[in-house]
């Protein structure tokens, strides 16, 4: 049922308009004068105010009408006057009145001209709720883009890599054969992420499922380290891997089912991360170890966490310092190692660096 209320100093007036108004189905609130119509704004939400432009104190109809427009803004009001002139009908204008009135108002023209202002005010309402939700499905889409492109561009980084390799360090032979096959399973990892990754927002639902398929967890690590060595170059870093504290042989596998794309996004966003938070001429380690039913898997760098962003480190858009960061790399790793049913954490120091900790339920 819409509120009204009605602001009029004859209580005739406040009276018959009320009954008039209340007939027509509508809950009526009446103030004699600005105080007592201060009083009813500050305890009732108001949809249409009708408010007499001359008031007895010191405050008259335009105050009312400021003070609804500073205090329920969505309130529509109209006003009226017993002394109509185009100056009145100017200042109800210049304060955002819907409608003017000249009294005495008919009750026809009364009802006819709270109803559509009640309609004006469902539609103002309507319209701001759409507004609302398409600005939710806007940041929704957003995020979804920003992920995608930064995803993406982890994966473009092993192209662009490998491509500078065959121009700047090779002479086109034989070895060229190798780099085009990284070139292209990069290029068919990408394509898969595109797919995959129009669903990702799924990974933030309880509801999601991963696709499980199985194969050596271990080449998910060694194809991290092909794609991001042209990285670790740049400032002259190694990349080493342990398995069960041994260095990783071609024999060593570790059989694991899950979902390798979002798995290998996950690896390829966590050790780019650890190679761009390393000093130079250093060394970035990945251990594994595969024992009992749990696979646990650290990637340590001797870079610190900035004390500012450890609180929040898996959150999203959590960066600092780095160049076009978005800071979703960390999150989405998370995120993905939730939903195996993992965990990760981490520990920082200025002595010891970083170490990001993943543990897996394995087979």
């Amino acid at each position: 049922m819409p509120k009204l209320l009605i602001v009029d100093d004859e209580e005739e007036i406040r009276l018959l308009y009320r009954h008039i108004l209340s007939e027509a189905g509508h809950e009526v609130f009446l103030a004699k004068d600005a105080e007592s119509a201060r009083y009813v704004l500050s305890k009732q939400d108001i949809d249409v105010a009708i408010v007499d432009r001359i008031l007895p104190g010191p405050e008259d109809g335009l105050d009312i009408l400021r003070f609804i427009q500073s205090g329920q803004p969505s309130c529509h009001t109209i006003l009226l006057s017993g002394y109509p002139t185009f100056s009145s009908a100017s200042e109800a204008i210049r304060h955002n009145a819907f409608d003017y009135l000249t009294k005495p108002v008919h009750p026809t023209k009364l009802c006819d001209a709270v109803e559509a202002a009640v309609k004006d005010r469902v539609l103002q309402q309507e319209k701001l709720l759409t507004a609302e939700k398409n600005r939710k499905c806007y940041e929704e889409l957003k995020s979804k883009q920003e992920i995608l492109q930064h995803d993406m561009r982890s994966l473009l980084v092993g192209i662009v890599g490998f491509t500078n390799l065959l121009i700047n360090r090779t002479s086109l032979d034989s070895t060229q054969l190798e780099y085009c096959r990284q070139i292209q399973e990069c290029g068919l990892q990408l394509e898969n992420m595109v797919n995959t990754y129009l669903d990702v927002t799924q990974l933030e639902q309880d509801s999601f499922r991963i696709t499980k398929t199985q194969f050596n967890f271990l080449n998910i690590v060694r194809q991290s380290r092909k794609t991001l060595r042209f990285l670790a170059d740049e400032k002259n870093i190694s990349i080493t891997i342990r398995y069960n504290k041994k260095m990783l042989s071609i024999e060593h596998k570790v059989p694991f089912e899950g979902d390798r794309t979002f798995l290998q996004n996950a690896m390829d966003n966590l050790l780019k991360n650890a190679i761009e938070s390393s000093p130079p001429d250093r060394r970035v380690k990945i251990n594994i170890r595969d024992n009992d039913d749990r696979l646990r898997v650290s990637v340590h760098n001797f870079g610190a966490i900035p004390q500012g962003i450890r609180s929040t480190f898996f959150e999203k858009y959590t960066t600092s310092g780095k160049k076009n960061g978005l800071g979703l790399g960390t999150y989405m790793a998370n995120l993905v190692i939730k939903a195996h049913g993992g965990s990760s954490s981490f520990t920082s120091s200025e002595d010891d660096g970083t170490k990001i900790l993943l543990e897996l339920p394995n087979l």
